[in-house]
């Protein structure tokens, strides 16, 4: 999928789950819910990595639990972009691939 139509698929999504857990989905809920994602990933980013306790869970448990922290950060950043109207490839294409030049054979291995 790509990144425009994963953010306007999101975008949907966090619509309707605003409406059924009437969340009132304002730019300062989309920051504030981006940086509890952040903190979210930052735990399990720490259990993974044997820094905090793993409550638990076993070591698939705690890999999942990154796996959906990171898509839940993805996710909020998508949800900014469309509430800014950012296209971000075109961002992405400005701030990072106009440094494909730099990138040898060497660096792809």
């Amino acid at each position: 999928m790509e990144i425009a139509a994963a953010q306007a698929e999101i975008e949907t999504i966090s619509r309707v789950y605003g409406r059924l857990f009437d969340v009132d989905r304002t730019d300062d809920w989309l920051v504030l819910k981006l940086h509890e994602e952040v903190g979210e990933l930052t735990q399990a980013f720490l259990a993974r990595s044997g820094r905090t306790r793993d409550r638990g869970r076993s070591e698939q448990e705690v890999d999942d639990a990154v796996r959906a922290e990171l898509a839940d950060v993805l996710a909020h950043v998508l949800l900014l972009a469309e509430r800014f109207g950012v296209d971000l490839d075109a961002a992405l294409e400005d701030k990072w691939f106009r440094y494909r030049h730099l990138i040898t054979e060497a660096d792809r291995t």
